[in-house]
């Protein structure tokens, strides 16, 4: 329960300006967007199925 403590505090003081809030949004928002992108293209990639007749 202690390195929870810690952990939330620590955000706490990272995040204590409107400004860095911000910056850490976007950078989530943007991380978020390229993960989901790399996995749409994943899911869409046709298997190529070579035929060794």
């Amino acid at each position: 329960m202690e390195g929870f403590e810690s952990l939330i505090s620590m955000l706490d003081y990272i995040l204590d300006t409107k400004r860095k809030r911000h910056i850490t949004g976007g950078i989530l928002i943007s991380m978020s967007m390229m993960f989901g992108g790399l996995a749409l293209t994943v899911m869409t990639i046709k298997n190529e199925e070579t035929d060794d007749e």
